[in-house]
């Protein structure tokens, strides 16, 4: 079975950074809870309910994206050969996000760089640059 996204269940108590389409300060919080198509959050005294549509990448821990992916992806280019790899992710918005490559779901990628790990949702991106290939 493929997982389908990096950000599950695992993450209810973490403390996270959603950066969303249409707003340029990140919603901080806790993630609550999580389904296919939404992420809950508190943040300060508020609760929130993203969608993972408007979703433009999320900042945790290096640790969260610990080990790596080896999940096998049908009908993918990015598959599990590609972990450990130098990329540059260019965003639907314009923003780059450089690190290595290491987790891939079907709906996400997880890349550390920095001392910051991304989850960045496939559909956020307009392509990758592998820097090694």
């Amino acid at each position: 079975m493929v997982k389908e996204n990096i950000v599950d269940s695992r993450f209810a108590g973490k403390s996270v950074k959603l950066y969303v389409m249409g707003f340029t300060e990140p919603i901080e919080g806790v993630i609550d809870e999580v389904s296919r198509y939404e992420i809950g959050i508190r943040a300060r005294d508020k609760a929130l309910v993203v969608f993972r549509h408007a979703v433009l990448y999320i900042l945790t821990q290096p640790p969260e994206l610990h080990g790596y992916s080896s999940e096998e992806l049908e009908d993918t280019i990015i598959t599990s050969d590609f972990i450990g790899e130098d990329v540059e992710v260019h965003l639907i918005n314009g923003e780059v996000i450089k690190g290595k490559l290491m987790k891939i779901s079907r709906y996400e990628l997880g890349l550390v760089g920095q001392d910051t790990a991304y989850v960045i949702p496939k559909s956020s991106i307009s392509f990758i640059v592998f820097k090694s290939i």
